[in-house]
């Protein structure tokens, strides 16, 4: 049987495993301190580079199960530095709201998908690490690998170096969504500017002497001569994601930053980043066309926001693109939870009209389970 869904038992044994501890962190910490680096399941150049969302398949006889429907990924690319250093805490302590809202409780945002995340940390280009990136995954292996994670906390609040997680965002991440012309979620939160270039020696540091051969195996050509500058590697990433910055405070450089690179409809101004699941929830919602302007307001209440932080938060969501998801193709016929298909890794279940269907049924190599056994 495939991996379960994130619990709330499973999620409590690793948070007071942390808490006990010390520190959400406290097993990455210990490894820096000890010399090892970081965990390959958090390391950017570990499990292959290409980070993968995929749908599981499940033997049903001679036939195979859509086990959980179809694999949705959300990545949070969360700021640690000054004073962004609690975030991957509060990120820990908020797991189960998020989860919750997005896709275990009364009314999930992404309850017809197969929820998967990814954290994601970055720092300072002259930190030790520049940024750490999970696996995607379901189960209690998103608070684990969050355990893993080495905040260093320090630099100055002007700019910061997210670059390089969201070029891995853009292109050194695969998704089952996108074979069905839908994109997925990624959010990108800081308090601060960032820079424009992406310097290719710094991507090899990052993730690893064989980036570029990834690249490539990604299908994407990117070499050391023609590095995307962040503006460009957005728009990459808006070709096959619903991308957001979520700005902490209202620093007014930081929001003319982002909003040059974004644009101003995807750049939301947060009070505060214990209210990530609210907000990432509330935006999902939005753009799926499961939640309306009208309605979002007290879905945040609902959710478990004061009043006040509610009616901030409808407002800075009003500017997203609403429905976006709901207008690309596709999205009223993916296959749901319990469909049948004839082949590990078919697109459409055997019920599935041909005529009705684009494409020539097959979702390429991407549903195979990692070599590494990520997926076994």
């Amino acid at each position: 049987m495939g991996r379960a869904v994130l619990s709330e038992v499973a999620y409590r044994g690793v948070a007071d495993t942390a808490r006990a501890a010390g520190s959400a962190t406290h097993r990455g910490e210990q490894r820096h301190r000890e010399g090892k680096g970081l965990d390959p399941l958090v390391d950017p150049s570990g499990f292959g580079v290409i980070r993968r969302s995929l749908s599981w398949y499940e033997p049903r006889g001679d036939k195979f199960e859509l086990l959980r429907g179809v694999a949705m990924l959300e990545e949070t690319r969360l700021d640690t530095t000054g004073s962004m250093g609690r975030n991957v805490e509060i990120a820990m302590k908020v797991l189960p709201t998020t989860y919750e809202l997005l896709a275990t409780g009364a009314n999930p945002v992404l309850g017809r998908y197969d929820t998967q995340m990814i954290t994601s940390i970055f720092g300072d280009v002259c930190d030790h690490y520049v940024l750490n990136r999970s696996q995607a995954e379901l189960d209690e292996r998103i608070a684990e690998q969050m355990t893993l994670m080495v905040p260093e906390g320090g630099g100055g609040d002007n700019p910061e170096d997210p670059q390089y997680g969201i070029f891995g965002g853009a292109f050194l991440t695969q998704t089952t969504i996108s074979a069905y012309d839908l994109k997925h979620y990624d959010f990108t939160i800081s308090d601060a500017p960032g820079r424009h270039i992406i310097d290719p020696d710094t991507l090899i540091r990052v993730f690893g002497k064989d980036v570029f051969d990834r690249l490539v195996e990604n299908g994407h050509q990117i070499n050391k001569k023609n590095i995307p500058d962040l503006k460009e590697t957005v728009q990459a990433l808006l070709t096959r994601a619903h991308a957001f910055f979520l700005q902490v405070g209202g620093e007014s450089n930081a929001n003319r930053f982002w909003t040059s690179v974004y644009g101003p409809d995807r750049v939301i101004v947060i009070p505060r980043t214990e209210l990530l699941p609210q907000v990432k929830a509330a935006i999902i919602g939005l753009t799926e066309g499961v939640l309306d302007l009208q309605s979002v307001e007290d879905y945040l209440q609902t959710a478990g926001l004061e009043s006040a932080d509610a009616k901030s938060i409808a407002r800075s969501v009003s500017k997203i693109p609403v429905g976006a998801q709901a207008e690309l193709p596709n999205f009223d016929k993916i296959p749901l939870r319990g469909a049948l298909f004839e082949n590990k890794g078919d697109l459409w279940p055997i019920a599935a009209n041909a005529a009705d269907e684009p494409g020539d049924g097959e979702l390429a190599d991407a549903v195979e389970p990692a070599k590494d056994g990520m997926w076994a």
